[in-house]
């Protein structure tokens, strides 16, 4: 054997098997995920410091009206970057997130990222009402995008680690690993599957711990511990989970009506976050608490002791302010100002609850805890990533019960309402066909035999393993196949096998037929491209030969080329669809 093909055989020994490789793939999504959290959490601060200086710079000269330049000045500076730029950028994210993985297979352009990134920023430094929750997403989502992007994997596949992105981002920026996990599968995937899980936990996981390294395991929200001071609570977190459906589903119509008008407003795009920061900026000329994230008047409403009709005037506040911001094209996401409207719906509740029921509902902040979670669950229409989300940023796990009864019934009762969570809204407003049966029926149908190509090593079944081992030293192939002289199928070997067999030199074994892999799977031409890509990824391996009825070898098919094939069909199916409808 030459030098060069044992540095071959030795090079390969070091290879990672195809279950390492995702597991690598997902912890340096996980870890590019948590930097780029500290990253974009730092940015925030950096632009709020700025925008603060302003702010007092001008508070001498216009009094409280200074609090309005920041948020006009920031719009001014978004709008460019999301009508020229990016336009993905502009609104909550999320949607679009969800879309790249329903309709382009995973892919994201990589530009979003850093415009996204640049535009939220902006906008939440300098207070508008948004949160950080979809600039996150999408940035980790284009994270995953990028990295899985030099590997062939199915389009399936891909979607997984733009999930592991999503779940890396939540998981950092608001230090919860649990809620980042259930927000990628109930949101971006919609779905579970132990593989998908397991991704999605890895780079969760990964990307919480640089948090807690780089920057801080303090919970988000500091608040007092609550439990359930009496079993009839429940009835009564029951009815917030009501009141959280309603209000939930108010904001959620009050924001795309504002999106609506400013679509229609037939002025330069670049000016139209200008014009939507002047009601904020207003509005926060008013009470400064609405603007930004409004973590800090979310800290307010646990604490308590605020009179109930400024309650309800920051809860009105606070979802005018979002739907201006978000609705004229700035940059930010929902989940905070929903955590906010929810927190104060809460508060207020409580308090009157407190004073129909004194000797059952004692404490007001705890049916603020609980409203945060019960509006999110609603409005997402994701109960658990809004249990765990609370869960986390308060470390408080004593109100298990109530959480879990207020988000069941705030989730069933917004479905029993509207159809639509505030992500899939804008999806149906696109006119995006969010049909995840379609690709599935798809997949179905076409033969596999589509994706049976002729790039493989076949040699007699009766060749000796040395000669084979020879030919293996100048070739990629994982595996060979050994034929009849009629070509048909008799057995597929291994490399490591071949290889193995002729270092020992066993004399028993002079044919390569002795070392078949029982355990290959054979696919016929009745299997379609959805069972080639169950077998494989069932295996965890990329060969899979396929035979006619006789056994005779028609090719092999891998991820890659059963990609390609579903690619050519859609491609065809949706012309064919277009000639139709426009003949």
């Amino acid at each position: 054997m030459t030098r060069r093909a044992r540095l071959i055989r030795s090079l390969r020994k070091l290879r990672p098997s195809e279950n390492q490789l995702f597991a690598l793939l997902a912890i340096a999504i996980g870890l590019f995920g948590g930097l780029a959290a500290v990253g974009f959490h730092e940015l925030i601060e950096v632009v709020s410091d700025g925008f603060d200086e302003i702010t007092h710079a001008l508070e001498g000269t216009i009094g409280d009206a200074a609090v309005m330049v920041p948020v006009v000045v920031g719009a001014l500076l978004v709008g460019p970057l999301v009508f020229r730029v990016a336009s993905e950028a502009k609104g909550h994210g999320v949607p679009e997130v969800m879309e790249a993985v329903q309709t382009k297979g995973g892919r994201i352009r990589p530009r979003v990222a850093s415009v996204k990134a640049l535009a939220s920023a902006i906008t939440i430094g300098s207070g508008g009402s948004a949160g950080r929750e979809g600039p996150i997403v999408q940035i980790g989502s284009t994270l995953g995008s990028l990295i899985s992007r030099p590997f062939k994997m199915s389009d399936r596949r891909r979607s997984t680690y733009v999930a592991a992105g999503a779940a890396a981002g939540v998981a950092a920026i608001f230090n919860a690993p649990l809620a980042g996990v259930f927000f990628a599968l109930e949101v971006i995937l919609r779905s579970f599957t132990a593989r998908g899980f397991s991704t999605v936990v890895i780079s969760a996981v990964t990307a919480n711990a640089v948090w807690r390294v780089l920057v801080s395991d303090d919970p988000v929200l500091t608040v007092e511990p609550f439990k359930l001071e009496h079993p009839m609570e429940l009835v009564l977190y029951g009815a917030l989970g009501l009141l959280a459906a309603l209000v939930a589903l108010g904001f959620v119509r009050l924001l795309y009506y504002v999106e609506d008008r400013f679509e229609a407003l037939e002025i330069l795009g670049d000016l139209k976050p200008a014009l939507g920061a002047l009601v904020v900026g207003g509005i926060g000329v008013a009470s400064v608490d609405v603007l930004g994230s409004g973590i800090g008047g979310i800290d307010k409403a646990l604490a308590g002791n605020i009179a109930i009709v400024t309650v309800l005037l920051l809860l009105v506040g606070k979802a005018i302010a979002t739907s201006f911001t978000l609705g004229s094209g700035g940059s930010g996401g929902v989940f905070s100002p929903s955590l906010f409207i929810g927190a104060f719906l809460g508060s207020a509740y409580g308090s009157l609850v407190h004073e129909l029921f004194p000797g059952v509902a004692e404490q007001q902040g705890a049916y603020a805890v609980v409203g945060m979670a019960a509006v999110f669950a609603a409005a997402a229409q994701a109960p658990m990533a809004s249990i765990f989300m609370v869960f986390e940023m308060t470390n408080d796990f004593d109100l298990i019960m109530p959480l879990m009864t207020a988000c069941a019934v705030s989730t069933v009762a917004y479905s029993a309402l509207k159809r639509e969570s505030i992500y899939m809204e804008k999806l149906i407003r696109k006119r995006v066909n969010f049909d995840p049966e379609r690709d599935q029926n798809l997949m179905e149908t076409i033969s596999l035999t589509r994706a049976a190509e002729a790039k493989y090593l076949a040699v007699l079944a009766s060749t000796h393993p040395t000669v084979v081992s020879d030919q293996l030293d100048w070739s990629s192939e994982e595996y060979v196949i050994g034929v009849a002289g009629d070509r048909s199928l008799l057995c597929v070997v291994s490399r490591d096998a071949i290889y193995e067999a002729a270092r020992n030199g066993d004399s028993s074994i002079t044919e390569i037929r002795a070392l078949a892999d029982r355990s290959m799977p054979i696919a016929h031409p009745s299997d379609s491209l959805e069972q080639g890509m169950e077998m494989l990824e069932d295996a965890s391996i990329d060969f899979l030969p396929v035979v006619d009825w006789n056994e005779r070898l028609l090719g092999v098919a891998t991820r890659f080329a059963i990609v390609r094939a579903y690619e050519q069909e859609s491609a065809r199916a949706l012309s064919d669809g277009d000639l139709r409808d426009n003949p």
